[in-house]
């Protein structure tokens, strides 16, 4: 009785260890926003250079900025290389329709960045960043709907 009584327990305790917490909802990578498309250009041009974002590419459709993640010591460690120790936050937009204009996210960290050896990581699932994107998009919204 005793040994099946400590199966018991034991079995409990190991299925209980394997339980993981809920997972958090993570802020969306799409946004609406009621404006024309290149007031909705502009407003995210506005918003992300003040923090160190640069231009890599601009189309009618796809708007890509980076900056150095020099700010977050986990993805130099992570993600810096011998060559550059300094990874690249990514950010790239897709723009279509115009007013309400459409914009979806692509969040990434580059190794690399502007080399031929480019290595990029999708950080998508990150929700530290998903949160950062939409703060900085609630930003663009108000400034491409009050202008």
């Amino acid at each position: 009785m005793k040994i099946r009584t400590f199966a018991v327990l034991a079995l409990s305790v190991a299925l209980s260890a394997c339980q993981t917490a809920p997972a958090t909802p993570l802020a969306p990578q799409d946004f609406t926003i009621n404006a024309s498309k290149l007031k909705t250009k502009e407003a995210i041009i506005a918003t992300f250079l003040p923090r160190n974002y640069k231009i890599i590419r601009d189309s009618e459709f796809q708007l890509v900025l980076d900056r150095p993640a020099n700010d977050n010591f986990g993805a130099m460690l992570l993600f810096g290389s011998k060559f550059n120790g300094v990874p690249d936050a990514r950010v790239t937009f897709t723009i279509t329709g115009d007013n309400p204009t459409q914009v979806n996210s692509r969040l990434e960290l580059v190794t690399n960045p502007g080399s031929g050896f480019e290595q990029v990581t999708d950080i998508n699932g990150n929700s530290d960043a998903r949160a950062a994107l939409q703060r900085g998009m609630t930003m663009v919204k108000e400034k491409a709907e009050t202008k």
